[in-house]
């Protein structure tokens, strides 16, 4: 399932107490869906914290050569592919 519409369903889920996404009319999943969208877009730029954590996991305990720069930019990729209206792959 794309991330979008995960987020979609949580959102759904958290405004009305229970998982009904099924019962939802095609318009209201669309809109949850837009507002998961403009959420994740509001995470695009990680702070230095996350950049860290992600250096640290795959430079120390991965062993592979990055920077916090890598890390920071592949976050922004990763985002970018998150809230595109068509994923490329959600394998």
């Amino acid at each position: 399932m794309p991330l979008i519409e995960r987020a979609a369903r949580a959102l759904a889920k958290a405004e009305h107490g229970t998982d009904d996404w099924n019962t939802l009319t095609p318009q209201d999943r669309e809109q949850f869906k837009e507002t998961a969208r403009e959420v994740v877009k509001a995470l695009r730029v990680p702070t230095p914290g996350m950049c860290l954590a992600g250096e640290h996991l795959l430079k120390k305990d991965r062993g592979l050569t990055v920077s916090i720069s890598d890390v920071h930019d592949a976050w922004q990729n990763m985002v970018d592919e998150a809230v595109r209206l068509v994923p490329v792959s959600d394998g």
